[in-house]
């Protein structure tokens, strides 16, 4: 029998089904990982928002509090400020908001918790968390790094962003363990003095069933034209993705008449001020797609040439973007334009899976993008690296091993395993 079986389990995170993009499909697939294996899931979670920044479903804004049942899953849904813009003051709204609400909801459960499970972001959320008495251990996975994510992007000054930090490791250092989504995470953490043995790996994995239709019909069934090479990049339009020089790309690509389209398929906070720099460039090269559903984005994929990464100058840190397993997923080769030296940079060149190029470079992504055209072999080198990366590293069934791995380590209460966790 499982050590989950009738373990009574909190996972505290902001973000959860329906969405879609993001974090929220790794936090429902780690509740629905320990509900197979017999553990009684409580989520205290957001409302759903994310990427649009609105909420869409106003039953979701009717009651301070909100119970659902998914999939087996007890899901106590906060109602909490959502910015229209997500800047620095609209989040630390946000965030406060979702603590207050986290907080009030936890101690409204009748029921104690063998363990407790936190995602950040967000930060409130995993501090509300230390407010539920645990009779076991105390877990938190962290998806992105706050603080290095606010110095990065420009969101905050190095004041501001040095503060968020601190506050970030605080909350991290009373966890019992400290899963990451890649080795580099782990490294920045240790460096903050977070114990070695308090952290283990919990990476993502690809949550997506690719299409196997064409590349051909898939763009004719999303309206797309068929004839030019068409590059793809999915997923949040923050700051971080520093999307403006793939504008220019796509500006530059129509002056030369370079036969390249640039697709932005997704939403965010920078997503009207991308739409204001498109103004006049033409659909042959560039188009800017809204979210698609959950059923109707693996045709993105498919019917793209190459898939783009892509993120400020600067950003090394932060986040290892999620778009990442279902790029590896999809069949076909990536085009990163990142920090060679960051965590994408470092995961895609030990992988061999990207032709990588300079961030917040247009010349540089033109150039990439065009002489990858110009090689089918490279196309197809990549494309297998990148197969051969996700089926190692980013399975839906290696995941879920994970994260109930993770979970019975908090609830062994062993005296040598409690000890791991001390540190």
């Amino acid at each position: 029998m499982s050590m989950l079986d009738g373990a009574r389990i909190l996972i505290v995170g902001i973000n959860y089904s329906p969405e879609s993009t993001g974090i929220a499909p790794y936090t429902t697939a780690t509740a629905q990982a320990l509900t197979s294996a017999g553990a009684e899931v409580t989520v205290v979670t957001g409302i759903p928002h994310y990427p649009r920044w609105k909420v869409s479903d106003p039953r979701y804004l009717a009651h301070r509090t909100m119970l659902e049942h998914i999939d087996g899953v007890r899901v106590l849904r906060v109602r909490h400020h959502v910015p229209s813009t997500p800047h620095l003051l609209g989040r630390a709204r946000m965030e406060l908001s979702f603590f207050l609400g986290a907080v009030r909801a936890i101690r409204s459960c009748s029921t104690s918790f063998d363990a407790v499970i936190a995602v950040t972001p967000s930060i409130s959320g995993a501090a509300a968390a230390l407010v539920a008495p645990a009779r076991r251990g105390r877990g938190v996975v962290v998806q992105d790094l706050t603080g290095v994510g606010a110095a990065e992007s420009g969101a905050a000054g190095a004041t501001v962003a040095r503060l968020i930090a601190r506050a970030e490791q605080r909350v991290l250092k009373s966890y019992d363990l400290v899963g990451v989504i890649a080795p580099r995470f782990g490294d920045v953490l240790s460096s903050s003095e977070l114990p070695l043995d308090r952290i283990v790996q919990v990476p993502n994995f690809t949550h997506i069933t690719p299409n196997p239709i064409s590349r051909t019909e898939a763009r004719v069934a999303l309206g797309w034209p068929t004839d030019a090479f068409t590059v793809v990049h999915t997923g949040n339009m923050g700051m971080k993705q520093g999307l403006e020089s793939v504008i220019d790309a796509a500006r530059d690509a129509h002056h030369r008449g370079v036969p390249v389209r640039f697709v932005l398929v997704g939403d965010g906070n920078q997503g009207p001020q991308l739409a204001q720099l498109a103004a006049g460039i033409p659909t042959s090269h560039l188009e800017l797609v809204p979210p698609l559903s959950e059923d109707r984005y693996p045709l993105a994929l498919a019917a793209s040439d190459a898939l783009l990464l892509n993120e400020r100058a600067g950003v090394r840190e932060m986040c290892l973007p999620s778009k990442l397993t279902s790029y590896v997923a999809a069949s076909r080769p990536i085009v990163a334009a990142v920090e060679v030296d960051g965590i994408s940079g470092r995961t895609l060149s030990g992988a061999r899976a990207a032709a990588i190029c300079s961030p917040s470079d247009p010349g540089a992504l033109l150039d990439t993008v065009r002489a990858l055209v110009m090689n089918t072999a490279r196309q197809d080198e990549l494309t297998t690296n990148a197969a051969h990366y996700g089926a190692a590293h980013y399975s839906a069934h290696s995941a879920t091993l994970r994260y109930q791995a993770f979970a019975e380590r908090l609830l062994d209460d062993r005296p040598d395993a409690m000890d791991e966790n001390d540190g």
